[in-house]
């Protein structure tokens, strides 16, 4: 808590390229999911409009598949994999517990069969792609837990059938913006789970990040929520890792605070109050690109009138 009201030193940001996607003919965007990236072409997951092929100028060229509850549709899209190298698209549908994929001209391919957790992200680890899910409605008997399945992208052959990773029990059953919480540093796999609080008295003050050794995790990092009020809710509802960042997105007492650790130098957390001179927001939340690089979504009014947003690529420093 002390954290969040003192100062905090900021990034150096170096801007390397934008792309605007208000452009003439282009749909509005309201709440983008998700987002993956080529040489010529970009992938968007919108919650409305469902999934979207824009040119690198950021004019709308097609749009893949559409939102529905038939076989070829998707009901829910939560995240979106590229596999250029097989010329496809995988879209992982929350409500139908599924993954989808397309060709990259927007042909349907095929459907997977349902998995034993609601997908919410991809991760590729090496050489393998895996699928990270979440169960529902868990008890003290049963806790809700993480999933992770490995698939092979163009057949969804099953590599691997879902294995826990970390149980925990939530009274929660909302739908929470997880898009990255594998990641590898310093070549050691890390995931991070945090437990969903209510009052804080209740539960513990520690989170922890862990590292996968063989089929076992265990703890890298702890994060101490120290000086909150006891009555109050605290939760994280964002999570982004990288390889060499953790950035957060923390509520409390109905105010959200954005916290960036460095992993690779195990240094304290940062808060990040702006980005960009702007106030921060959940799409503003720096994500990995290539390297060092990331990308962020900022949003744009003009004359009290919401417009598409554009994308932004640059370093941390």
């Amino acid at each position: 808590m002390d954290l969040l009201r003192g100062d905090s030193p900021e990034f150096i940001i170096e801007i390397l390229d934008t792309i605007n996607l208000e452009v003439p003919g282009n749909p509005p965007l309201t709440s983008i999911q998700d987002l993956a990236f080529s040489e010529d072409f970009i992938l968007l997951l919108d919650r409305k409009q469902g999934l979207l092929k824009f040119d690198i100028n950021g004019k709308l060229l097609q749009k893949i598949g559409k939102i529905g509850e038939g076989p070829d549709e998707y009901a829910m899209p939560y995240a979106i994999h590229l596999d250029e190298k097989e010329n496809v698209v995988l879209v992982a549908d929350w409500q139908k517990m599924t993954v989808i994929s397309y060709d990259l001209g927007g042909k349907f391919y095929s459907t997977s069969s349902k998995f034993s957790g609601y997908p919410i992200s991809f991760y590729e680890d090496k050489d393998n792609l895996l699928v990270v899910q979440e169960t529902i409605n868990g008890t003290k008997e049963k806790p809700r837990q993480v999933l992770v399945s490995s698939i092979e992208p163009k057949t969804f052959e099953v590599k691997n059938w879902e294995r826990p990773l970390y149980g925990y029990h939530s009274d929660f059953t909302t739908i929470h913006q997880i898009p990255r919480l594998l990641s590898r540093v310093n070549n050691a796999s890390l995931f991070y789970m945090p437990i969903i609080r209510g009052e804080i008295s209740s539960h513990s003050k520690r989170d922890t990040i862990f590292r996968k050794v063989n089929d076992h995790l265990l703890p890298e990092y702890q994060i101490n929520f120290e000086g909150f009020d006891p009555i109050l809710q605290l939760r994280i509802s964002q999570i982004v890792m990288s390889d060499k960042y953790v950035f957060l997105r923390l509520i409390y007492d109905n105010r959200p605070y954005f916290l960036v650790i460095d992993l690779e130098r195990n240094r304290p957390l940062i808060h990040l109050k702006k980005l960009f001179d702007q106030e921060m927001t959940d799409e503003m939340i720096p994500r990995p690109f290539k390297g060092d690089r990331y990308y962020s979504i900022l949003r744009n009014k003009e004359n009290g009138l919401e417009k598409n947003p554009q994308i932004v690529f640059y370093r941390l420093q």
